[in-house]
């Protein structure tokens, strides 16, 4: 920008040895000419100037922002302040009393922080050099701070360098400052006299502008740290296993309130303490610092004052650093129910049926249901009497899911476990006990079913040796591993279930009386199908759905000859026995309705020749009836069994319902 020469004006005349390039300066604002021995950076920035329309010869520089908008700024930039005003005080200390002015500026330049001699400060207000001020180029021309915010570089800006004439007697030193992300936060400036100029003055800038962005980074790392801190500490107390955490020397450096709760210590009195002191285990779980091994599903006995023989899984691993230093350890502990609980849900250990889940409307077996109902609401040992296939395990589900517990359910076949497993099968065995065995020891049914109930299937053909260690159990309501001797308190139900004779198993000296008489508290006789004749219609009609479904086919009827069919035979295998027909049936039906064709031949009575042709007298009404009733197992819908008959389908609909014949369309 070229300026005309107003010879009214008047122009302040510094003497030419303090104001270095004024002729230059001269010649570019009057002239428009640029001298070569202009720095390019000062020649640039004055080219940016004169673009800018910036007033060389204005008196009032610069624009101070309102109060109220540099609060906004300074609480945005607490942090920077914060860290700037220490290193300032600091850099003060050094030119005190040498009349020079040291400020702090945001990126858009604006004065947040100044420091100096009383008297220069107070000099520097007459151009505005004062909090809230905007020192950029478009405000005030070339100077140190504008001009490092524009290039991002340290510059000494003297004299007649700058731009603006109301400057030409100080020197400015500036450098921007960066903070973590790389960006520019703002400019550090010492300002002053000419004469007291000196290219270390820029050095003692630059240092004190790098030591503001150190301080900016280590504040962040440090908050970083404590951030991480936070979300560990509040994951570390947010999990639901109990988690420790060992130093270099294996002492307990942090453990949640689970594991305080899991080991029954005050959470204060461990921290420090060698983890050995608090485990005796082999190996012992200091070598995870020690020897840098990890460990898993090791279980160990707790042996606090508070807590006697109580199990626990521990996993354990080391911390390794990167130059592959192990600096510690992190251990965690599940609670015998936690693990059991995964356990027995990946297992499946939980009971689906409830008493509705029990079909039938025959009276013997309403009366089990309701003793069942009964004693479900108690922790009562219950013995289930009963043939097999009559539903033991179904009245057993529900018993549990009737009652208050709320821990798995543990089902057991005492008849299908070889003799030789069958007691660390139920009661655990501890490490090294016999070959082949876990090399950390397992525990048994009954420790997994603790909190909830045990079902023992068969109950009759466990070995005499065995039902002297069950009655104990049941006694003392606690077990002790096969190959172990600590005592393993437990609370569970006990549901036993039978289809021999127990009374006559004492009588013959197989089954021990006093056990017998400890199962037998609350007895449940289960009826036999073949006693409830009624309920075959019934169980019939809700298991062709649920089969059908299963195997993709559309059979969910079934008619009347084949029910008969059903209802007269004996069911040795009672309820059992009858899905598996009914499994068959679907299997094979070529239709939606299960005929006598799709019912296997030993359950079908096939009539003498001689018993074909009958002479029976039979009324008008019985001949009607069993006319509907042959029509209907001949043909596969209701529409072709109306025209057959020779009435509407209404009508069949009609008496069908009032000679109350079973027939399903859907």
């Amino acid at each position: 920008m070229k300026l005309s020469y107003n010879p009214d004006q008047e122009i302040p005349r510094l003497p030419l040895e303090r104001i270095k390039y004024y002729g230059a300066w001269e010649k570019f604002v009057y002239d428009g000419e640029i001298s070569e021995d202009i720095p390019d950076s000062i020649k640039q920035s004055w080219q940016r100037c004169a673009q800018l329309k910036v007033d060389p010869l204005a008196l009032s520089l610069p624009r101070v922002l309102p109060f109220r908008e540099l609060n906004v700024r300074k609480r945005r930039r607490s942090n920077f302040i914060k860290i700037a005003r220490s290193v300032i005080k600091n850099l003060y200390k050094l030119v005190k009393g040498s009349g020079f002015t040291i400020f702090l500026t945001d990126e858009e330049g604006v004065v947040l922080l100044i420091d100096g001699d009383p008297s220069e400060l107070e000099k520097h207000k007459r151009i505005n050099l004062i909090e809230g001020a905007i020192w950029t180029e478009q405000e005030v021309g070339t100077n140190a701070v504008g001009t490092a915010i524009v290039t991002g570089q340290p510059i000494q800006v003297v004299g007649g360098e700058h731009y603006c004439v109301t400057q030409h007697e100080i020197t400015c030193s500036a450098a921007p400052i960066y903070g973590c992300d790389h960006k520019m936060v703002g400019a550090l400036n010492m300002s002053g006299a000419c004469e007291r100029v000196h290219p270390h003055t820029l050095g003692m800038v630059v240092s004190a502008a790098k030591c503001i962005e150190n301080q900016l980074e280590i504040k962040q790392a440090l908050e970083q740290v404590v951030k991480a801190n936070t979300i560990m500490k509040t994951t570390l107390f947010s999990v639901p296993d109990g988690i420790i955490t060992l130093d270099e020397r294996e002492n307990i450096s942090q453990l949640n309130r689970k594991a305080a709760q899991i080991l029954g210590v005050d959470g204060e009195e461990v921290i420090g303490k060698n983890i050995d002191q608090i485990f005796c285990t082999k190996p012992p779980l200091s070598r995870v610092v020690e020897k840098g091994v990890m460990m898993d599903a090791v279980e160990v006995a707790i042996e606090q004052d508070k807590i006697k023989n109580r199990y626990i899984t521990v996993n354990a691993r080391p911390i390794i650093t990167e130059e592959e230093q192990v600096t510690g350890g992190v251990i965690v502990l599940r609670g015998k129910e936690t693990v059991n609980y995964l356990v027995n849900k990946v297992t499946g250990a939980q009971a689906q049926f409830t008493f509705h889940s029990i079909l039938g409307k025959d009276t013997k077996l309403e009366k089990a249901k309701e003793i069942a109902r009964t004693a479900a609401l108690t922790n009562s040992t219950v013995l289930l009497l009963g043939e097999s296939g009559t539903g033991k395990e179904l009245f057993a589900q529900s018993i549990h899911n009737a009652s208050h517990r709320k821990g798995p359910f543990i089902a057991v076949n005492c008849s299908a476990i070889p003799r030789s497993l069958i007691e660390s099968e139920l009661f655990g065995y501890e490490a090294g006990t016999f070959t082949g065995a876990d090399r950390n020891g397992r525990p048994g049914k009954f420790e997994r079913a603790n909190g909830g109930t045990i079902f023992l299937d068969e109950i009759g053909d466990m070995p005499l040796d065995l039902q002297t260690i069950l009655l104990r159990v049941l006694q003392e309501r606690q077990v002790v591993r096969v190959g172990g001797y600590k005592t393993i308190p437990i609370d569970v139900r006990v549901i036993a279930a039978t289809n021999k004779n127990l009374a006559s198993r004492v009588e013959e000296g197989t089954f021990r009386e006093d056990l017998y008489f400890r199962l037998n508290v609350v007895t449940v006789n289960i009826p036999p199908l073949r006693e409830r004749v009624d309920d075959i219609t019934v169980l019939a009609k809700s298991l062709l759905p649920q089969i059908s479904s299963r195997l993709g086919k559309e059979v969910t009827g079934i008619t009347i000859q084949a029910l008969k069919c059903l209802q007269e035979y004996r069911w040795p295998g009672n309820v059992r026995e009858l899905e598996n027909v009914l499994e068959r049936g679907v299997i094979v039906a070529q239709g939606n309705l299960l005929t006598i064709k799709d019912i296997p031949d030993y359950l079908v009575k096939r009539p003498l020749p001689s018993q074909i042709v009958t002479s029976e007298l039979l009324r008008l009404v019985d001949i009607e009836k069993r006319a509907i009733e042959t029509t209907l197992t001949q043909v596969s819908n209701i529409v072709e069994a109306a025209k057959i008959l020779g009435i509407s389908r209404s009508t069949l609909y009609r008496k069908i319902k009032e000679y109350n014949i079973y027939y399903s369309d859907d």
